[in-house]
């Protein structure tokens, strides 16, 4: 008999465009403290195991509970297409295949390139097979977590045009799916947000995204029907905003774009889609065009700490619940600032890092109802979130959530943070994340944790954007 261990857990978070002749905006706009802060924060952490997972800007996302399971991948039709390396069979550990002389059998199913160990699977840092040929690198591209398996979508090319072509990648099996252009899909474009429905409708909403020099961007966009491998393009309406890498969750009815950028300007309130229509949330209680605030979505209520309006760094909290549509102010005790990881624990809303008017911070702290404690002192240097750049944080397990990436330095173009760490939240204890194995920066690349694995793929290296991409497993 197989047995898989699933953690149920989720989330969920400068641009150079290399080829291009125009200066990026969001480089521009990533955060000083002379300049207007930008961005829609890095959304992270967990939900109830009935909800689908949240995307979004870090593209961090936990799996659907359920949806695990070498049959029960919601991408596994068409599994005939799939290409890569298995990863020497790292995924089929049955009884009797560790252990020898009568020895006890172990019985984790682990994934490619993943052993049985003692009834668990081996952690640490793994690679991934390269993708299929068609798949050209780039960075900025929309991804999410499909169950177990990642979506990615769009991007930047190595000669600065707007992709609109992509892949599913399946980590049980290291393997890949090239996603073609469709009639239906999108326009090509980058710093898009994908959203997956969940393994019910099992479908992925892509929307908004800018032109390859950032010039123009969208409100536009398609959905993908992953069992079909169709595309239908998002109908029109017209009180919706354009948005850059919106932040993006699931409620379990509607497909929530919150805050983003249009152009160099943040972008206030949410658009929600129910699958058939488009409504706007309420302004009322509003925190307006906010900017680079620590986000994190604890499957029905969505959470936000700091950030920027006007240039000026904030310490407020605010969360927003879709169902209701309904915005409130909570309680905060956090230092003004923006940039911070953000993650939900299973029971509280975890704030850790950023940037305030001195430079990098390495604090933090965690919401539970009314009440912040503090967090302990840890082994991860000063580092906050770079708007779609660098830095993700999510939910491990219930209690422990994870922090990787970000940007280490506030002068020149920065240094990029290839470590992390995870935090137990109930017993204040650290534990180091080591370097991942390319030592790839993956700068602008994209970033999912998909309940049993957080995977890391393509962006740019030295701006050159690179096909390389590993996985993390606790």
């Amino acid at each position: 008999m197989k047995v898989r261990f699933t953690i149920l857990a989720s989330l969920p978070l400068g641009l150079l465009l290399t080829g291009c002749p125009l200066t990026d905006h969001y480089q521009l706009l990533d955060e000083s403290a002379a300049a207007p802060g930008v961005g829609a924060g890095n959304p992270g952490g967990g939900r109830p195991e009935s909800g689908p997972p949240l995307g979004g800007i870090g593209g961090v996302a936990g799996a659907e509970s359920g949806a695990a399971g070498e049959a029960g991948d919601p991408t596994s039709k068409g599994g005939s297409e799939m290409v890569g390396s298995g990863g020497g069979g790292g995924d089929i550990e049955t009884a009797g295949s560790s252990g020898t002389g009568g020895a006890a059998p172990c019985v984790a199913t682990c994934n490619a390139k993943r052993s049985c160990v003692a009834n668990g699977c081996t952690s640490g840092w793994v690679s991934m097979a390269r993708p299929p040929s068609q798949l050209v690198a780039r960075s900025r591209a929309a991804s999410v977590a499909l169950g177990k398996s990642v979506f990615i979508w769009g991007g930047l090319d190595n000669d600065g045009a707007a992709l609109n072509d992509g892949a599913l990648y399946n980590p049980v099996l290291d393997t890949w799916k090239y996603l073609p252009r469709d009639p239906g899909s999108p326009s090509p474009r980058i710093m898009a947000t994908a959203v997956w429905t969940g393994a019910g409708s099992n479908k992925v909403v892509v929307y908004g995204g800018t032109d390859a020099g950032g010039g123009m961007t969208y409100k536009d966009g398609a959905i993908y029907d992953v069992a079909d491998n169709s595309w239908a393009p998002l109908p029109p309406h017209p009180t919706i905003s354009k948005r850059s890498a919106p932040v993006g969750y699931w409620d379990g009815t509607r497909a929530i774009f919150f805050g983003g950028l249009n152009g160099a300007n943040p972008v206030a309130g949410a658009d929600r889609f129910d699958l058939k229509t488009w409504t706007v949330s309420t302004t009322s209680g509003d925190p307006g065009a906010l900017g680079s605030s620590a986000t994190a979505w604890d499957g029905s209520v969505m959470y936000l700490q700091g950030g920027v309006i006007g240039a000026v760094r904030q310490d407020r909290v605010f969360s927003y619940t879709s169902s209701t549509d309904a915005w409130a102010n909570l309680s905060k005790a956090l230092s003004v600032r923006s940039g911070a990881f953000g993650a939900w624990d299973g029971s509280r809303f975890v704030v850790w890092g950023g940037q305030d008017d001195g430079g990098l911070r390495t604090d933090g702290k965690a919401l539970a109802g009314t009440t912040w404690s503090d967090m302990t002192l840890g082994p991860l240097e000063a580092r906050r979130v770079a708007f779609r750049r660098s830095g993700w944080s999510f939910q491990v397990r219930p209690g422990v959530i994870a922090i990787v990436g970000g940007l280490t330095s506030t002068t020149g173009v920065g240094t990029l943070a290839i470590n992390g760490a995870s935090y137990d939240v109930s017993n204040a204890r650290w534990s180091a994340i080591p370097d991942w194995t390319s030592l790839q920066s993956h700068e602008y690349g994209i970033g999912v944790w998909t309940g049993e694995e957080f995977v890391i793929w393509g962006g740019r290296d030295q701006n050159v954007s690179t096909l390389t991409g590993e996985r993390w497993a606790p």
